[in-house]
């Protein structure tokens, strides 16, 4: 199921990744939109391939990425693509190899697949969540408990107090560190910070596909393809050490 859309998710985000990588090897020009956030050439270059590999060819599925206008007419599809041609343009444009190209496909708000590929170090990690099972949530000790969240957050100390034992690791795309966490390396990815749905439909549907359970900062299901495409903070996780850190924060996360 869903393995034509894999091999076209796989072969669009490796052959974007080439271009991107060729770009930062043979220097590129950026700005920034939206009064603070940075683009680059290699942005809008690999959201042109992510869209001829994938919009064209899936003409009646929808298409959410954050370098193309939003319209509503995704609202009304079954199936929608969701897109971040580099999540972690910062870490790109500065040569830290923790960024990633992202491509998620969701069928009525549910991760079906995801696609997450880091140029930088040549990871691609995929998935299709046809087959998901979540881990039994069995009761966790959290003793070295590897926490990923974002470089700033983890710089300016930007995050709930964490339980004890737990120890906070920054890494730069999110897209990136949901994949780490699905691949094992990692058990839990944290973010207190609102997030835009291309940021992380891909690694939830690779969580999701790991069995590990994936919500917003509240604990709350994360749906997709909403007219708002937002979501309220990360908390992911397998089920045992999800529902450690969900009783810990609801001391004081309402």
């Amino acid at each position: 199921m869903l393995q034509e859309e894999l091999k076209a998710a796989v072969d669009a985000a490796a052959k974007a990744g080439e271009e991107v990588a060729r770009l930062r090897s043979s220097g590129l020009r950026y700005g920034h939109k939206h009064g603070y956030e940075l683009v680059s050439e290699a942005d809008l270059r690999a959201a042109e391939i992510l869209h001829e590999g994938l919009a064209e060819r899936f003409p009646s599925d929808g298409w959410l990425s954050e370098e193309h206008v939003d319209t509503a007419a995704r609202l009304s599809r079954e199936r929608v693509w969701i897109v971040d041609p580099i999540d972690g343009t910062r870490e790109y444009l500065q040569g830290v190899p923790e960024y990633a190209i992202s491509v998620g496909l969701v069928i009525h708000g549910k991760p079906a697949l995801g696609v997450v590929h880091n140029p930088a170090t040549g990871e691609l990690f995929s998935a299709v969540c046809s087959e998901a099972r979540e881990l039994p949530e069995l009761v966790a000790p959290l003793p070295k408990c590897d926490v990923l969240v974002g470089r700033g957050e983890h710089r300016w100390d930007d995050l709930p107090p964490l339980p004890k034992g737990a120890r906070a690791r920054g890494v730069g795309s999110v897209a990136y560190r949901l994949a780490l966490i699905a691949a094992g390396k990692g058990d839990v990815v944290l973010t207190n910070t609102g997030r835009s749905e291309w940021d992380v439909a891909a690694g939830a549907a690779l969580c999701l596909a790991a069995g590990l359970r994936v919500t917003d900062i509240l604990s709350q299901p994360l749906p997709f393809n909403q007219r708002d495409p937002w979501v309220r903070g990360l908390l992911v996780a397998k089920p045992g050490v999800h529902a450690a850190f969900t009783r810990h924060f609801s001391q004081f996360i309402r």
